[in-house]
Formats: structure tokens, C-alpha cells, sequence
């Protein structure tokens, strides 16, 4: 779209601006958790990488019979999987490309032998020349950075990602913009993974953004048929059979292997493993079902630390070895203090001496794989899972009888009683994710014992992660009152670990709400509830969908229940269908929704009466939603009125956060408009006003009103541009990008095309002071930004392309600065 050259009233520039969101939502402030990057804070770094151990395992002869399952030993040859291994080959020697980085995800249930394959394929790529490294999800300290020049490319990097699924978010995230994985040599990571779900959709997405390549396998079973796991039982049995010792091979009996049960390769070694150790003992019973083996294993476990008492290499009783291993299979590995305060909120141990003997036992037990850590859970984990399960009671094998004191334990170290804040937050999450993963298999842990202590504390619904919840939410046993408790703890602005299993979770409570015969007022909140989950997860034309329905909703409320209440109702469904309509460029529309949303609110908050003041806040931020919209529709002048209005609202109330919020978000609109009326000096003075609270707020919690500071930063920019204070605008606009860049790295979805509007911004600054090789990479960046998007969505991202690539080809065609078409965006275009 061409503009008058001569037209000075016309600002240069995008500018991404902020109408508040009491109502709307929108724009969506984040808060994401798991890692510090540039000036944003969003929570602690969770993870660390270490170099893949080298050497030969631990000698079999060495080990206790659980043990020889565990894959870390590799006891048993690996067999099987050609097909895979070739093409993680393949994966490996594809060539080698300048900014080669690409990640594999290999998803299959517990037990399927992803473990085995990751390490055989490990070994594999160090063979090759490849630096292996391994990635943790705990707190600790990283390997140094490899030595040498980071840009060698004459080799690679291959790291390892077990249990992808039970990272959050943010620590994935920070995992995969860790400095080491983004050299100069091509990278490799190889992400494993129980399930395959909405976790790995977003992280998919999001590394498409960074430049990463993504493919993702289902493990298939490794014995799909009845003569393969006859083959591979009889290896394992063979291989066991020579390190167990009065073995009675005649006596060795093969369990049904028709049973897909056994299509695993931890299963067909577990029955192996039993079979062989049971033919010592050829007048007792064999155990034939898969959880008496597991109870075999585990009562075998229990005779070791017998003969370990026995033999006084440990001093603890069997009782209390009993309670640290319950405590280490749900909370651990943990460092040493928090292994102490584990054991003593549980009551394993009296005292800081009985705390350390019992540690230093449970030490003797079960080494630590990691030096410094403590509370080694059982391995394999199915097996440590199995213990979990048959402690707890419900499960109806009377052969395995509960703990009397289990269903505690897991209670104590859910609330993290007496334990320091962060110890208990740690604590937590990692016990509700073992009892996810557990309750998945075994619904009596789900129904005796998660569900309950979630309807007890919904707040534990956060404690782990959205992949965690994402498992539990998904369990039969979940109900929709449950569900209904859930809800209102989930963050109710966008939060890049929680926004898709929040609009799960919101969906089925609509369905189950709509299926009964609601009234309109509940229905019109239920949509505007739902539709806000929808718009804070990046779905826009479901949003709007929600907010037409609303809207429906909000008419037949007022019409059959004429009062204050429904008329503000449905000017709530109008001005959230303003946002909703405006983030797909349709700015007639909202703007049309946005008036009568003014004009219902209007009697209602300038009425004398009691109940007008309860009406300020809402009217004030409908009358900032009505002026963006003019402005959208080029009607600056009454645009500006109903700004200056919206800002006098907000500047009488009574000083609140919310107010606060509110004024900056009103005053940097009034700005745009004021600029677009050809008053640069003016709309520059009202910005700044709204970037100090933006600022001052943001020194307060970060990771909520950054994206709001880097909206008003932006603005600033444009405003000193207009002025001609070219540099001025360029060091304002690269503390916008900055943070912009940080916050795509935690949610894509919700801030990408805001930093490609920055971005082209700064390029036009750039080129204008002469520095014209930046100026055409960075619109190059906001061009290939909108070009992804428009791809999904052309009618909404046409225009914005055009303009870019229309800049581009000015910028190549002249030898003195272009004069650069920009256009003014709102929030509402992308972030209601």
C-alpha cells in the first residue's frame, strides 16, 4: 500500500502496542519457567550437560540380580534394531552443512530398549570423531566447555536427551540455546521420550524457528511376534545363565510368549532373568505373571540389605533402607542437603548422624551414578516404578503387601514439609512426576493417591511442568470436577509450559458445561473463558470463533434478563471479540464490536450511583480498545479523544498495579495516535511515560511485564525516528530486539511476529544512518518470520510480506537510504 510522501502526519514505523487485558487477555504477558537469558528472568536453569561416560561397564559378576537389567550394564548383547541403527547412521553422516543443527525424537513406552539404542548409537558416533555429551535434568555442575576452537567443523556433536516428555518447557528451551549447541561443526541431538504429545508439537515448532530440523519415530516392539521373543529370550536367558550362580538350566521355564506383554525388550529379559534365578529352587513356583516378577526382583532387593546388616556393611535396618528407597524412587538423585531433608521429612532417619548413616547405606546399596548426588532410584526405573506401585495400597496382590506408611511418604514429600522453599518445589515436582508416570500403568496409584492429593492441593497441578499435567489430565480416572479445581491455579496469562494442556483442560470443561442445558450468562463466560485459553496457546481463528459465541450468548443473556449485570456481560464478549477479530487484521469488524461494547458500558460507569465506580476500570479499557481500533480504521482524530478519555479513566483510579497497568498500556496508544496526527514531540514525551511504569513494573516480576516493556520500546523507537534522532531510535529499538529475541526463545508462538515488526523497524533505522549490510539482513530475518506465517495464514500476513520484501527491493535498487513504507500494528494484530 502506497502513502503520500509528503504526508507528515503519517508515523514511521511498525509499533506494537498494548490495550490492557482484565477483560481480553491481551496482549498476554508471559511467564515461563526454567531459565535466565539476557535481561529476562524466567526461573532457574534446571539442566547440565556432561560428556558421555567413557570405558567398559561394571564387571556382570559384580552385580546384584536386579541389577543385570539395568541397560547402563549392558549385560545382555544388543540385538536387533538394524533398521534403526542405519538410520541413526545415516542421521550421523548426512552432510555437513554451515549451521547444521538438527534434532531426532524417538518415542516408544517404558521398556522398549530407546536407552540401549541411544547408547549403542553413542557409541557409535564417538567412534566417528563426534564429541557425545549428555544431557540431565536436575541442578549441578556442567563439564567444562570442550577445549579447541569452537569452530572446527572437521567433526561434530551429538547429545542425549532422555525423558524428554518430563522436561518443562523452559528447560528444553534454555537446554537447546545453550551456547555449546550452537558452534560452528554440525549438531546432533537425539531426544527419548515415553509419549508423543502436544510437548513435543510446541518444541517442534519452536525449533523450526532457530533453525533446527526435526524428525520424530515411534521405537516399534522389538519382538513382535512370538519366534523373535522366543530368540531373544533364550539370549538373555543364556547370558544371565552364566552369571547367576547353581543355575539349573533344565529347569529354566519359558513363560507364555504369546502374551504381547512380552513385546518389550525389559519384559523379555525380565522373564529371563526370573526364569533362570527361580530354577535354583525347583520345587517352588515360578512367578508367571509380569508383576510377581517384578515382586521377585524386589523381594530379592530386600534380602540384600538383610545380608548387607548381616555382614555389617550397613548399619541401617531393613525398615528404614525400605522408606529411603520409597523416597529415592520418587525424589532422587538430589544433592546431598536435599537428601538429608528428604529423609527427615519422611521420618527414615533420626538426628544429622542417623540422617548420614542412613544416607552413607543407602549409598552402599545403590552407588550414585553422579558424584555428589544421593538417593539413587532403582534401576531400571519400570522396576523402581513397580516397587512404587506395590507399596502403595489398592493394587490386590496379596503376595506384595503395602506399606502401612507409603501412602504418607508420598503425601510428606508432596507438600515439602519441612523443607526450605526451593528444596520443596524441586522435591515436589519430581515426586509428581514419578507418580504420574506410575499412576499411567497403574490406576490404583491414580485413583488411591494422585487424584486425591490433587483435589486436596490443585496448586500441585503446576508443580511439575505442562508435559507432567499433560499425562496426568489425560489419565481415565481424571473427572471433570477435578478438572474444575484445576483451572483456575493454571497461569491465567500466556505461559509458554502450560498454554496448550490450559486450553485442554478449559475444553473439557466447556463441553461438559454446554452439554447441560446452561444459562446464557454461564455459557457467554464459559466461551470467553475458553476462547482466552485458545488465544494464549496462538490459536486465533478458534479464539475468535469463541468470542462469536460469546457474543450469541451475551445477547440472549441481556434479552432475557435485562439489567447492569448482562448488559456488561455482553460488553465484555464485544470487547474481547474486538481483540479476537483485530488479530486476524480484520479492523472494521472489531471495530464495529469495540462501539457497541462503548456504548452498553457507557451508562453503566458514568451513572452517579454506588455501583458506576465497579464500572471505571472496564469502561477505561474498553474506550483504550475502542481508540487502537479508529486508529487501525485511520480515524486519528476521534481516535485520540477516546484515548486522552481511556487515559484520564485510568490516571483517576486509585493507583493500583492493575491501574498502573492499564495508564502505560493507554498512554502508548494515545502515543501512536498522537503520532499518527503528526505530533512527534508530544507522542514522544507520553511514551516515555509509559515505558518508566513498564519499567518500574518490570523490575518487580520480569517475566511478566517485560514483553509489555519491550512494546512500549518499541514505540519509543518509532517516535524518536520520527524526530529524526536516528540513533537514538536505533539503541532503543536493540533493547526491544534483545528482548524480543529472548522472549521467542521461550514461546514462539506468542512473540515471533512482534520481533519481526522490531526487527523491520531497526532495519529502516539502520539504513538510514548508512549501515546498510545490517539493515538488509535484519529485514531478510522479518521477511522469512512473516513469510512462515503467511504460509498458514495469507489473508492475515499478505500485506505485512509484501511491504517487507517491497523494502528489500528499494534497498537493492538505490544507493542512498530508501525511503522505507512502514505501517503502525497494534497488539491486537497478533497478541489479544
Amino acid at each position: 500500500m502506497s502513502r503520500d510522501r509528503s504526508d507528515p502526519s503519517t508515523p514511521a514505523g511498525y509499533v506494537v502496542t498494548n490495550t490492557g487485558g482484565a477483560w481480553a487477555g491481551a496482549p498476554g504477558s508471559v511467564a515461563v519457567s526454567g531459565y535466565v537469558q539476557g535481561d529476562v528472568i524466567v526461573g532457574l536453569p534446571r539442566y547440565r550437560l556432561t560428556a558421555l561416560a567413557s570405558g567398559p561397564p561394571r564387571p556382570a559378576e559384580t552385580l546384584r540380580l536386579a541389577e543385570l537389567l539395568d541397560a547402563r550394564h549392558r549385560v545382555v548383547p544388543f540385538l536387533g534394531r538394524e533398521d534403526e541403527q542405519r538410520s541413526l547412521r545415516r542421521w550421523l553422516g548426512s552432510p555437513y552443512i554451515r549451521g547444521d543443527r538438527e534434532v531426532r525424537l524417538i518415542h516408544a513406552p517404558g521398556g522398549q530398549g530407546k536407552t540401549r539404542l541411544a547408547d549403542q548409537f553413542a557409541e557409535t558416533a564417538r567412534e566417528a570423531g563426534w564429541e557425545v555429551l549428555r544431557a540431565h535434568r536436575d541442578p549441578g555442575a556442567s563439564d567444562p566447555a570442550p577445549a579447541g576452537d569452537p569452530h572446527r567443523t572437521d567433526h561434530g556433536m551429538l547429545v542425549l536427551v532422555d525423558y524428554g516428555d518430563r522436561w518443562p518447557a523452559g528447560d528444553l528451551r534454555a537446554l537447546f540455546t545453550d551456547p555449546r549447541l550452537h558452534r560452528g561443526g554440525p549438531v546432533r541431538v537425539l531426544v527419548l521420550a515415553r509419549s508423543l504429545g502436544y510437548w513435543w508439537q510446541t518444541l517442534r515448532h519452536w525449533l523450526r524457528t532457530l533453525g533446527m530440523s526435526t524428525q520424530e519415530r515411534e521405537l516399534p516392539p522389538l519382538a513382535p511376534d512370538r519366534a523373535d521373543r522366543e530368540r531373544l529370550f533364550r539370549a538373555a536367558a543364556t547370558r544371565f545363565a552364566a552369571l547367576v550362580p547353581h543355575v539349573r538350566t533344565d529347569a529354566v521355564r519359558v513363560p507364555d510368549l504369546a502374551d504381547p506383554a512380552y513385546g518389550t525388550a525389559l519384559t523379555l529379559q525380565l522373564a529371563a532373568l526370573v526364569a533362570v534365578a527361580a530354577s535354583r529352587h525347583p520345587g517352588a513356583p515360578t512367578p508367571s505373571t509380569l508383576v510377581d516378577m517384578y515382586g521377585y526382583l524386589l523381594d530379592r532387593e530386600v534380602g540384600h540389605w538383610q545380608q548387607l546388616l548381616a555382614g555389617a556393611a550397613v548399619t541401617s535396618r531393613p525398615e528404614q533402607l525400605d522408606r529411603a528407597v520409597l523416597a529415592a524412587t520418587l525424589a532422587g538423585p538430589v544433592p546431598y542437603d536435599v537428601a538429608q531433608a528428604i529423609l527427615g521429612s519422611v521420618g527414615a532417619g533420626t538426628g544429622s548422624a542417623g540422617l548420614a548413616e542412613l544416607l552413607a547405606d543407602h549409598a552402599t546399596c545403590y552407588p550414585p551414578r553422579d558424584a555428589g548426588s544421593m538417593l539413587e532410584p532403582l534401576q531400571p526405573d519400570r522396576l523402581g516404578e513397580a516397587y512404587l506401585a506395590l507399596a502403595l495400597p489398592g493394587h490386590g496382590w496379596s503376595s506384595h503387601p503395602p506399606r502401612p506408611w507409603a501412602v504418607g511418604t508420598v503425601r510428606t514429600l508432596l507438600r515439602g514439609d519441612g523443607m526450605p522453599t526451593a528444596t520443596a518445589a524441586q522435591v515436589r515436582a519430581s515426586t509428581l512426576t514419578v507418580l504420574a508416570e506410575v499412576a499411567a500403568s497403574w490406576q490404583h496409584v491414580a485413583s488411591g493417591v494422585l487424584l486425591p492429593a490433587l483435589r486436596d492441593d490443585p496448586t500441585l497441578a503446576t508443580a511439575a511442568g505442562g508435559a507432567v499435567l499433560a499425562r496426568i489430565v489425560d489419565l481415565p480416572s481424571v473427572d471433570v470436577g477435578l478438572l474444575a479445581r484445576i483451572e483456575p491455579v493454571l497461569p491465567s496469562r500466556r505461559h509458554v509450559d502450560f498454554d496448550n494442556v490450559a486450553r485442554d483442560v478449559m475444553a473439557r470443561l466447556v463441553s461438559d458445561r454446554l452439554s447441560r442445558d446452561l444459562d446464557p450468562v454461564e455459557r457467554a463466560r464459559s466461551h470467553i473463558a475458553y476462547g482466552r485459553r485458545l488465544a494464549n496457546a496462538g490459536d486465533r481463528e478458534a479464539a475468535l470463533e469463541q468470542a462469536d459465541l460469546a457474543v450469541a450468548a451475551g445477547e440472549a443473556a441481556l434479552a432475557s434478563r435485562p439489567a447492569a449485570q448482562t448488559s456488561a456481560l455482553l460488553a465484555q464478549a464485544l470487547h474481547v471479540r474486538g481483540h479476537r477479530l483485530a488479530a486476524v487484521n480484520r479492523y472494521s469488524a472489531a471495530l464495529a464490536s469495540v462501539e457497541r461494547a462503548v456504548k452498553l458500558l457507557s451508562p453503566l460507569a458514568e451513572d452517579r450511583g454506588v455501583d458506576a465506580e465497579s464500572y471505571r476500570s472496564t469502561f477505561a479499557e474498553t474506550l483504550d480498545n475502542l481508540a487502537l481500533r479508529l486508529s487501525h480504521t485511520y480515524r486519528h482524530e476521534q481516535a485520540e479523544v477516546v484515548a486522552r478519555r481511556a487515559v484520564s479513566l485510568f490516571t483517576g483510579g486509585p493507583g493500583s498495579t492493575v491501574e498502573d497497568v492499564g495508564l502505560a498500556g493507554a498512554l502508548t496508544n494515545l502515543a501512536v495516535i498522537e503520532a499518527h496526527l503528526g505530533r512527534g514531540g508530544e507522542a514522544l514525551s507520553t511514551v516515555r511515560r509509559a515505558e518508566q511504569i513498564w519499567r518500574r513494573l518490570s523490575e518487580d516480576e520480569p517475566s511478566v511485564y517485560r514483553p509489555e516493556l519491550a512494546l512500549a520500546l518499541n514505540t519509543v523507537g518509532l517516535r524518536h525516528a520520527e524526530l529524526g534522532q536516528l540513533t537514538a531510535a536505533v539503541a532503543i529499538a536493540e533493547e526491544s530486539v534483545g528482548i524480543y529475541r529472548d522472549l521467542v526463545r521461550a514461546n514462539a508462538v506468542a512473540f515471533e511476529l512482534d520481533l519481526a515488526a522490531v526487527l523491520a523497524n531497526l532495519s529502516g533505522y539502520l539504513w538510514q544512518l548508512g549501515r546498510r549490510a545490517e539493515a538488509f539482513q535484519l529485514n531478510a530475518e522479518a521477511e522469512e518470520i512473516f513469510a512462515r506465517w503467511g504460509g498458514a495464514n495469507p489473508q492475515a500476513f499478505s500485506k505485512h510480506l509484501r511491504h517487507l520484501r517491497e523494502n528489500i527491493a528499494a534497498m537493492r535498487a538505490q544507493q542512498s537510504p530508501a525511503d522505507l513504507r512502514r505501517w503502525e500494528l497494534g497488539a491486537g494484530s497478533f497478541n489479544s
